[in-house]
């Protein structure tokens, strides 16, 4: 359990979160099928999250090194600052990630029909008023 106290253990902590964090930049920039104002919120909210996480790291990695070179007040308000950056970060990116998804989804139009207009309408839609009802046409006989 000590590994997880040293910088190389929040390191290997923040790996998960950092591969899913270039995955998704990397299908954001690959996915043509996604809108464009959604693609550029998506790569906006991950690429905000994406620098969190890299200032989290460096902070990680320079803390133990901050406390033993700065005297206490100076690495507290120091890592306030990371804090509080974090703190703007984090929020911004889900945002856009949050935008990004709602982004691009149509909205019916009042006049359209509920569904789309061909034979058989799917369950559970509206049944035609009666006076759309086409009557059966007689068959003629040869």
């Amino acid at each position: 359990m000590r590994i997880f106290g040293s910088p190389a253990g929040q390191l290997l902590l923040q790996l998960p979160t950092l591969m899913v964090l270039v995955t998704g930049l990397v299908l954001a920039l690959v996915h043509r099928r996604l809108p464009r104002t959604g693609r550029g919120l998506l790569l906006g909210g991950v690429a905000l999250l994406l620098l969190a996480l890299l200032l989290n790291v460096a902070w990680v990695l320079t803390i133990t090194h901050a406390y033993r070179t700065w005297n206490g007040t100076e690495a507290l308000r120091f890592g306030m600052a990371v804090g509080a950056l974090q703190l703007l970060l984090h929020p911004a990116g889900l945002a856009l990630i949050i935008a990004a998804a709602l982004t691009g989804r149509r909205v019916p139009s009042p006049d359209a029909p509920p569904y789309p207009t061909g034979w058989p309408a799917p369950a559970g839609a509206p049944h035609p008023p009666p006076a759309a009802v086409i009557p059966p046409q007689p068959t003629e006989r040869p």
